[in-house]
């Protein structure tokens, strides 16, 4: 019994000792395959910045464009926009006010979680999460965990996008996401794409609309940024050249809709664009000029705004909420909803918490007013 005792603990320590060397020979640092961390797939230069997007996904970027597929056929339809959320009680409200619209599509416009990561944001907009569309805004890459390896394993991944500039087609609509947090020179990948890609959709005639989404406000009365002048000068002669209609921005944490604004080149400040169409709230045959928004109300705070740029047509800094844009064809309603908890006794008078609306049309006065109820059924 001694005997078989001891071969048995014999060959149950040489059992552990072969198993050993070959686990320690399968996991060995010699071994690439278990070598690979997440920035090889970037193969990020050395000593660069982690918060600056590598080249390979700059160039990366195609112009070929993806539709965005909806569950309804009609051919009136609506987009929600916000930007600068968090993760607080007013961004729940957001969420909730925009589900009251069911809007075939969502657009995040930048400055999101404000955490290292993206858990308590991507929670609290989950009921709108398979009809999302993001920007990047600052705080993405400031505030995100690991840099660009952590924007996109946090932000891109889980919305199935590739690129932090990126273009798509909702039905007659356009899209255009623009990144300024990376090279957005005239001589960058990213301008070219741009450029490429509004060329392409404002000779698509199946195209009626055409809307721009980045996070640095571009026009502003004054408040808590400016507008930043580099970007302006560089992409607002675009917009007007390829006929962006809408350009939506953000940082500034309050609403702000600019009349119909084209490039002012004269004199060595833009930042005084010339007034296509003066009328607050309906824009016929518009054909001309691109129309500004900062829309940072989705519920992280907001900001003062000082006083009204004569450029501005309608500015507000006492409520959260989102605008919402109804679609039919040729015609476009925008309504401003606040969230119903942020209402003041100071606007009791507007039905619906609407704080701003607007129609634009591209058809004549005459032929819209037959399309005009077209809204009330969408």
């Amino acid at each position: 019994m001694p005997v078989n005792y001891f071969i048995v603990t014999v060959f149950i320590i040489l059992f552990f000792l072969l198993f050993t060397l070959q686990f320690r020979n399968v996991f060995s640092e010699d071994d690439g395959f278990f070598k690979i961390v997440p920035e090889d797939y970037y193969d990020l230069p050395k000593n660069e910045e982690e918060s600056i997007v590598p080249d390979q996904l700059i160039e990366n970027n195609s112009s070929n464009q993806k539709t965005l597929k909806t569950t309804s056929n009609k051919n009136s339809f609506n987009i929600a926009i916000t930007s600068d959320w968090g993760c607080g009680k007013d961004t729940i409200n957001t969420v909730q006010n925009i589900q009251k619209k069911n809007p075939e599509l969502v657009i995040a416009g930048g400055d999101l979680s404000y955490k290292e990561s993206s858990k308590c944001w991507f929670d609290i907009i989950q009921p709108l999460k398979s009809k999302m569309k993001i920007a990047m805004g600052d705080h993405e890459y400031t505030d995100t965990k690991g840099g660009v390896v952590g924007v996109t394993n946090e932000y891109l991944k889980p919305l199935h996008l590739e690129k932090t500039y990126y273009s798509f087609d909702i039905k007659n609509v356009h899209f255009t996401i623009l990144d300024p947090y990376i090279d957005s020179s005239n001589s960058s990948a990213q301008y070219h794409f741009i450029e490429n890609d509004l060329k392409t959709a404002s000779t698509n005639p199946n195209i009626d609309w055409t809307f721009v989404v980045e996070s640095i406000p571009i026009y502003s009365s004054p408040s808590q940024h400016l507008g930043n002048s580099t970007i302006r000068d560089i992409y607002h002669p675009l917009f007007d050249k390829h006929g962006v209609d809408l350009v939506f921005t953000s940082d500034n944490h309050n609403y702000q809709r600019t009349f119909p604004l084209k490039y002012n080149s004269l004199g060595e400040d833009s930042k005084n664009p010339i007034i296509v169409d003066k009328n607050r709230n309906n824009h016929y045959n518009k054909d001309d000029g691109v129309i500004y928004f900062i829309i940072g109300t989705a519920g992280r705070s907001l900001y003062e705004i000082k006083e009204q740029a004569p450029f501005v047509a309608k500015q507000d800094d006492k409520h959260f909420g989102f605008l919402n844009i109804d679609i039919n064809g040729n015609n476009l309603k925008g309504n401003f909803y606040a969230n119903e908890e942020a209402l003041s006794h100071h606007y009791i008078n507007y039905q619906n918490s609407i704080i701003d609306q607007f129609t634009i049309s591209k058809m004549n006065e005459s032929d819209d007013n037959d399309n005009n109820n077209e809204f009330d059924k969408i």
